[in-house]
């Protein structure tokens, strides 16, 4: 339910205010942060404070599942706030376990902690991806190929919590004793599930030099929640991605957005692709993907509202070719200049189809009639209908020069397909120079597979 704020004028109602939320990757390091201190202390937390990458501490709550000998396993629900997220309540758990072969004495913990920082001993996090954690297989993300998806910022998130845990242990010295090693009491160290990966670990306190923290990471139905996302596009198979830059969720986050679009060029990138194609969502990519059957699936992009964003991003990575695949409603505020072309964000003005049908020599009662519609699509119709495609034409044209103009450059060649709604092409422009299709009377329909 709404408040009203106390400074407001009568009868208007407060915008409520979006929540933020939390990251897998902070979820991630929750977990293991409660499965250490559990381990370290012999009490579980209900509560735990992440260090954030930005230096602040966030309080995650977390659940104890299991504890044994020198292994405990906590689990955090992940809280997306307001954004929609298909990982929001999602179960993150975390499987802790150490191990160490030989055992520190007092007098050797007492030498160990008298010297600077850079003696001290090192140590290791095997990170090890579990069930529903997917599983880089394409060159051209941040993680390489055959580890597990967990991006760097999370994967530095949870050694530095880690080695925090062992340094406000209150009892490490007693700890790392004779009586409770592993060395004297063996432990069993499950086989991970999935790929591995080796982290560095450096306490500013003193550790025994082989030890070991290893932390599995799973979420529950995780390989069924990645289909609902652009993980399998990218290459990451058996599960979701850990991600998080920040390590907070911002609600319809543009950042986490503009991040997936940067990612999925780099993927197409590594994959050896010269032409990208972006389209403004699910339809429009598989109508083009029909019309362009001889471009590799890493080659489609779903950019959303992000045009300006996206062509810079085609045109820093130098790809020779981008083809656009667009409705007349995105089609229109492209031509219109728009940067970012979100219903709410940009309205439509229909005056820029006005003024190409001026251009293209189009009647006056007829741009009288297109200035008039409801929407775009009603003034497509009325195009349509008049066998104006000289018009529609005019529009991709005012389109691809916007296009050129946040591309900067002379690279990337820039083509445009414009859909009806019901799979019709109705134009196929490139840009002066360029080789253009045939102009249609927007009766050409893509072929179907």
């Amino acid at each position: 339910m709404q408040k009203r704020s106390g400074g407001e004028a009568p009868g208007r109602t407060a915008r409520r205010r979006l929540r933020k939320g939390f990251s897998t990757g902070t979820a991630m390091t929750a977990a293991a942060r409660a499965a250490l201190r559990t381990i370290l202390s012999g009490s579980a937390p209900s509560w735990v404070a992440v260090r954030l990458p930005l230096g602040y501490y966030l309080a995650v709550p977390a659940t104890l599942e299991f504890r044994g000998n020198l292994a405990a396993r906590a689990v955090v629900i992940k809280d997306a706030g307001d954004d929609p997220d298909v990982t929001d309540k999602a179960a993150v758990a975390v499987h802790v376990t150490m191990t160490w072969a030989n055992p520190m004495s007092p007098a050797g913990y007492e030498r160990a902690r008298g010297g600077p920082t850079a003696q001290m001993p090192s140590a290791t996090v095997v990170l090890a991806a579990g069930l529903g954690v997917g599983v880089v297989t394409k060159p051209g993300l941040p993680v390489p190929v055959g580890e597990p998806a967990v991006n760097p910022t999370p994967r530095a998130m949870l050694v530095q919590n880690l080695e925090e845990e062992l340094e406000q242990s209150p009892n490490l010295k007693g700890f790392f004793s004779c009586k409770t090693c592993a060395y004297c009491a063996p432990v069993e160290l499950r086989k991970p599930t999935g790929p591995t990966v080796r982290l560095s670990l450096r306490p500013s306190v003193p550790v025994p030099p082989s030890l070991t923290i290893h932390a599995e990471v799973s979420v529950a139905q995780g390989e069924h929640l990645a289909r609902r996302t652009l993980n399998p596009r990218l290459g990451i198979v058996g599960g979701l991605s850990i991600l998080g830059t920040t390590g907070l969720v911002k609600p319809v986050s543009h950042e986490a957005y503009e991040e997936t679009i940067v990612s999925a060029l780099n993927v197409a990138k590594a994959a050896g692709c010269n032409t990208v194609v972006l389209s403004t969502g699910g339809k429009s990519e598989k109508l083009a993907q029909r019309l362009l059957a001889q471009e590799p699936l890493e080659a489609f992009v779903q950019i959303a509202d992000f045009f300006a964003f996206a062509v810079r991003q085609v045109a820093r990575m130098g790809f020779a070719h981008l083809v656009h695949s667009v409705f007349i409603g995105k089609a229109v505020k492209m031509a219109s200049g728009l940067a970012y072309t979100h219903a709410h964000k940009a309205a439509m003005d229909l005056k820029v189809l006005v003024r190409c049908g001026e251009r293209a020599g189009a009647p006056e009662d007829l741009l009288d009639q297109v200035s008039r519609a409801n929407t775009a699509r009603h003034a497509l119709q009325i195009l349509i209908n008049a066998k104006a495609h000289a018009v529609v034409q005019e529009v991709a044209h005012e389109a691809l020069r916007h296009s050129r103009r946040f591309a900067g450059s002379e690279r990337p060649r820039i083509r445009l397909l414009l859909f009806n709604d019901d799979g019709t092409l109705l134009t196929d422009v490139t840009e002066p120079g360029g080789v253009e299709a045939p102009a249609t009377d927007g009766a050409n329909h893509v072929p179907k597979p």
